[in-house]
């Protein structure tokens, strides 16, 4: 997982799969208990038992009537913005955008 604004020159935050809190599952439209994200920050707070976590921006649902676009979760990033702890978070995926659209991308979910 990366989260740079350096990389090559170029910012590269990786896009993710978050697993959801089942008692969290009926606030959220989700994919079969996942959401999706991207990953700003990754950090690590000191204690006796240290917490990893990262800063995420969340990528929800384009519509909620239909959520599916060719069989592909439609999306839109939004801005809000949440740490969450990385165990929490279920791998990498690849969000593609939307061509000739602002603001609109799919979950490819064919290539894994």
């Amino acid at each position: 997982m990366r989260a740079t604004n350096r990389y090559h020159n170029k910012v590269w935050f990786s896009d993710i799969a978050i697993s959801m809190d089942s008692e969290e599952s009926n606030d959220y439209i989700s994919d079969k208990g996942l959401c999706y994200g991207q990953a700003l920050l990754l950090a690590e707070v000191l204690t006796d038992l240290p917490l990893n976590f990262a800063l995420i921006q969340w990528y929800d649902f384009k519509s909620k009537r239909n959520p599916y676009l060719y069989g592909c979760p439609h999306l839109k990033l939004i801005e809000l913005y949440n740490f969450v702890a990385i165990e929490s978070i279920h791998g990498v995926v690849h969000i593609v955008p939307r061509f000739d659209k602002q603001n609109e991308y799919f979950v490819n979910k064919y290539i894994f």
